[in-house]
């Protein structure tokens, strides 16, 4: 259990690409939060409860979720919600990195396959995707 958090907590800071499912990375939160519920909670009373307190490893989990979400459905919007700050600025740079992408793509190669591949030896794409991951500061 505890290889599966710390590969959350690399993928949520960008550090590697998703090694997991979204779902193996929501199924680790919920393991997590079985393990931290109290006497008289559920798995899932106590999922919310620490979802609902900013628990960093839940927080992590669910972030590497997304994250794996969006490089499987190249949908980005589990990643970053239209409400979020500077959506639309994060929304552009990730249809411009798909398009960066496609010309890459070796024959018969979907395009999320060939976005993690590339996203392994590509630096640019590497610093573009990072770009798209950052969560913006408080605005002032």
């Amino acid at each position: 259990m505890s290889s599966i958090l710390v590969e959350a907590a690399e993928t949520a800071r960008g550090e590697r690409a998703p090694a997991h499912s979204a779902a193996a990375y929501r199924d680790a939160a919920l393991a997590w939060a079985s393990r931290q519920a109290r006497p008289e909670e559920s798995p899932t009373v106590a999922l919310a409860r620490l979802c609902a307190s900013g628990s960093m490893v839940v927080d992590l989990c669910y972030r590497a979720a997304a994250i794996a979400h969006a490089l499987d459905t190249l949908d980005l919007g589990e990643l970053v919600p239209p409400d979020a700050p500077h959506a639309a600025n994060r929304r552009a740079a990730w249809v411009a990195l798909l398009e960066l992408v496609e010309p890459h793509r070796a024959h018969d190669e979907p395009l999320n396959a060939a976005l993690r591949r590339l996203l392994g030896s590509n630096l640019a794409l590497r610093c573009c995707f990072l770009l798209i991951l950052q969560e913006p500061g408080p605005q002032r």
